[in-house]
């Protein structure tokens, strides 16, 4: 609407009919903002409406400056509007104290001389000036409300003696801001506010005595039960919004009184499943906060049912809550980890789940982290592993693949519990496995080497019985005086250790050390005598077949990952084929060697384990990698030798030593260096200009021409404008500015479990997209600089309406009465003199028009006497007679006056 702007400026500054006016602030007020330009037209405008004696105009211009009100125009028109609380007017005292608020937020210096009368308003006569100021003073106070605690004594003799609920509320929500800094303030409320909760009947007020209360009176129990009991209430209530308050209020008990909020579980249980997607949302956030170890169970299975029926964004909070409550605090309330295990495969099937990724990463934590639930993983998880309809892909599968690569991963790791190794092989080299992503395909086939390796050992361990394991090899220090070391140990060339004998004590040391070194290389020795080997039964050799068979699907795969691993699993399986078709037995040993490398036990590693390493002290980050890369970079001054000849060979035969490359960068330039390549540069830069002068825009090459006379500059051609630089984007400007938010960092805090699995799916833009321009969080930051109870500095009193803009809108009207200067009451005067001072002023008035008439006459007689200087006696006389008439009709009209 910018467009008709100017026409609305227009229309506000009629004076003829306030009819016209009204609908030009009407237009103002919907269309004017910071960024209109005519708003630089209307402050004289808005001053004249703010003095003028009609209160209607008065009215329409505060209404229209408290809405479009901008830095400029609060300050250059606060003065006039704090004027106006001395009004007689009560309207115009109530829109003074209103429209002095948003005054205060685009320019907090009016705040602090201004505070003294707003404060006096709380005392006003009437009643709606006593609101108008309750409610700046409690909007000021809940942005900062230390600040205006002194306030307390006037606001509580408000709250005792109001009979307004509209005040009342704005009262207790300032006490409910006051209350957490001053805890005796608490103990007084307890009387008010437990009569106003025993006896109101509005809803709204009784709400914000129940937030005031939970917010900063928890100290106080008997009125934190009435509290309650009324929260009870409005439970019970069929209103969803009355609901929804009730269970926002609970939220605020849940640190400090959690016992009185678990006594209604069954109605928050109820909220769980309740229509409204505010009140889930809200019951759910107590659900989670009343968990306990006894309590963990019962409340999970609550959960689980609710699932069934939500939608899907609500689904996905109650699948991201189950896992929360559970992993909080390092699963500090779960007790059975077996249950645990059932629950998050019970969360894998939720169709449409988007928390399949955290699920997986519950699995494979709880089974690195539990020893005794492994056997119990790999039973409960066997099952969906082995469900084909989860490999399809289907929307209700969305997330299901990144559960299944951990399941893949945890079955393949823990293969050793597996008892059916042909279903679980036939299951992991499945076809559909192809239409998982790539990662997912990868962990299946590196699962399918773990469970053929892990079914082969176990047939070898239960054809063969396993090795015995070596004697115990005594050490030095335990080697007693005088007995002699065994034959297993030592052989047969041990010899008792003499106590005299220092040689001797050290020939048998090193004997020891050399058994126990021969001992265990025996033990880990891969190769297996031939008597010991096992031939691979016809079901292992099928095994061996159908993992080929399946394997040419992922040998041909797009992803390397994926065709890497196949072709390598594919490789193991034939060297193993062929060694055991040559020997009987040799693809099994091949195989068990396999799985005794990949049976090592995988430990968990904080992710910020590295940063406790500590680097080798021979490690040296800062030195060169070759020294040969020192020749490899020329100076500037190599270049300028070969055009100077032999002068630059001259020069560069009395230089230093050339230094290395890496001090060319690691070393700190001096101000003198810095200084000389500076000037070396605009010599550069120079010269350059002269050269290629043609491809610069703007000013001259060489600088020197600016310093020129004006003769030469009257010649010169006319400067090129440069062009403009490319607007910045937001993100950088406030990256210059240094108010740019740092980006979030997955897990880069270790304490907080919370904001690692924090929900993904809020989108932080859009708030940001509807924000407005200037928030009110803002503008009330300018205003926490300023104490307004502090005394006031010298020159810090509002100026006068004198002091702005030197325009008077009535100097041309007459009156000049002020639209503040309350009317003097006149004395009422007898008849008499009334009638004296007409009488006065009709003669007045005579004087003035005889004096006009003589004046005239002079006139003409002074051009007749210009044109006969000497005159006759007859024209002497003729204007002796003129003068005489003239006196005669003064003394005339004196004499009718006086009649």
């Amino acid at each position: 609407m910018n467009w008709a702007s100017f026409h609305v400026v227009e229309l506000m500054s009629v004076s003829v009919n306030v009819k016209y006016k009204r609908v030009g602030y009407l237009a103002a007020t919907q269309s004017f903002g910071d960024d209109t330009d005519v708003v630089l037209l209307i402050p004289n405008l808005l001053k004249k409406d703010l003095a003028s004696p009609n209160p209607a105009e008065a009215a329409l211009a505060i209404s229209c400056l408290g809405n479009i009100v901008t830095p400029e125009l609060s300050q250059t028109l606060v003065a006039d509007v704090y004027s106006l609380l001395n009004n007689h007017k009560p309207d115009l005292r109530r829109r003074a104290c209103l429209c002095l608020y948003k005054c205060f937020l685009r320019y907090p210096e009016a705040l602090r001389p201004s505070f003294a009368r707003l404060t006096e308003c709380l005392e006003d006569d009437d009643q709606s000036v006593v609101q108008a100021a309750v409610t700046v003073l409690s909007e000021l106070a809940m942005h900062n409300p230390k600040t205006y605690l002194p306030l307390a004594p006037k606001f509580y003799k408000l709250l005792t003696t109001s009979s307004s609920n509209w005040m009342t509320i704005k009262l207790v929500k300032v006490f409910g801001a006051l209350t957490p800094l001053e805890p005796r303030l608490a103990k007084k409320l307890v009387g008010p506010l437990s009569e106003i909760l025993e006896t109101t009947s509005a809803k709204s007020l009784m709400y914000e005595c129940i937030r005031t209360v939970v917010g900063g009176m928890t100290t106080q129990e008997k009125i934190v039960r009435q509290a309650v009991d009324k929260l009870k209430d409005m439970l019970d209530d069929q209103d969803p919004n009355i609901k929804y308050l009730a269970l926002h209020a609970l939220t605020f008990l849940l640190e400090t009184h959690p016992r009185i909020v678990a006594e209604h579980k069954g109605n928050i249980f109820g909220c769980v499943e309740h229509e409204d997607s505010n009140i889930q949302y809200c019951a759910l956030k107590i659900v989670r906060g009343l968990v306990t170890k006894k309590t963990l169970m019962d409340t999970t299975a609550h959960l689980m049912g609710a699932m069934g029926r939500a939608e899907q964004r609500f689904r996905d909070e109650l699948v991201w809550s189950v896992v929360h409550v559970c992993m909080n605090d390092r699963y500090a309330l779960v007790t059975d980890f077996v249950w645990y295990l059932t629950v998050l495969a019970d969360l894998v099937q939720v169709p449409a789940s988007c928390h399949g990724g955290l699920v997986g990463e519950q699995l494979i934590d709880i089974c690195l982290r539990v020893e005794v639930v492994r056997e119990s993983a790999v039973a409960i998880l066997k099952p969906l592993l082995l469900d084909g309809s989860l490999l399809e892909s289907t929307p209700a599968n969305k997330t299901v693949p990144e559960a299944l690569k951990s399941i893949a991963w945890i079955i393949g790791e823990y293969a050793c519990f597996v008892t059916d190794h042909a279903e679980v092989i036939k299951a992991l080299s499945n076809p559909s496995v192809t239409n998982l992503p790539a990662h997912a395909q990868a962990v299946y086939v590196q699962s399918l080497l773990k469970v053929y390796a892990s079914a082969v050992a176990m047939h070898a361990i239960r054809a063969r019985p396993p090795p015995q394991p070596p004697a115990a090899v005594l050490a030095p220090h335990e080697l007693v005086v005088g007995v002699e070391v065994p034959s297993s140990v030592g052989g047969d060339d041990a010899v008792p250790v003499a106590e005299e004998d220092a040689e001797a004590k050290a020939d048998a040391a090193k004997a020891a050390a050399a058994a126990r070194d021969a001992a265990a290389k025996a033990y880990a020795d891969p190769e297996i005598p031939e008597a010991k080997l096992v031939p691979m039964t016809a079901e292992l050799t099928a095994m061996c077949e159908m993992i080929q068979e399946n394997l040419k699907p992922f040998k041909n795969s797009l992803h390397l990952e994926v065709r890497e691993r196949s072709c390598q699993l594919s490789t193991i399986l034939e060297l193993a084929s062929s060694a055991e078709d040559a020997t009987l037995g040799r693809g099994t040993a091949i195989m068990e060697q396999f799985s005794l490398a990949l049976s090592e036990e995988i430990q968990p590693v904080s992710h910020r384990a590295q940063k406790k390493v500590e680097a080798p002290a021979a490690l040296g980050l800062s030195a060169p990698l070759s020294k040969e890369w020192d020749g490899l970079l020329l100076s500037s001054d190599d270049e300028d030798d070969e055009d100077g000849g032999a002068e630059g060979r001259k020069k560069r035969s009395k230089g230093s030593k050339s230094k290395p490359v890496t001090d060319l960068f690691t070393a700190r330039k001096t101000k003198e260096q810095i200084a000389r390549e500076e000037k070396d540069a605009r010599k550069m830069l120079k010269s350059h200009r002269e050269k290629q002068s043609m491809y610069y825009l703007g000013d001259d090459a060489s600088g020197e021409k600016k310093k020129k006379g004006k003769k030469n500059r009257k010649g010169a051609a006319p400067e090129v404008e440069a062009a403009p630089e490319p607007e910045l984007t937001e993100y950088m400007k406030q990256s210059y500015a240094g108010n740019a938010s740092r980006p979030v960092i997955k897990g880069e805090d270790d304490d907080s479990s919370e904001e690692e699995y924090a929900s993904e799916y809020q989108d932080a833009g859009a708030a940001a997209r509807y924000a407005p321009k200037v928030s009110a969080s803002d503008m009330h930051a300018g205003l926490g600089t300023y104490d307004p109870l502090a005394p006031l500095a010298r020159g810090e009193d509002m100026p006068t309406v004198e002091a702005y803009p030197t325009y008077d809108p009535y100097e041309n009207e007459g009156g000049g009465r002020s639209a503040f200067q309350v009317p003097e009451r006149r004395e009422r005067k007898h008849k008499s003199e009334r009638k004296k001072e007409k009488e006065k002023e009709k003669k007045a008035k005579a004087k003035k028009a005889a004096k006009k008439a003589a004046k005239k006459e002079k006139e003409a007689a002074g051009e007749d006497a210009s044109e006969d200087k000497k005159g006759s006696g007859k024209e002497k006389k003729e204007k002796k007679s003129k003068s005489s008439k003239a006196d005669k009709v003064t003394e005339k009209l004196s004499k009718a006056s006086i009649d």
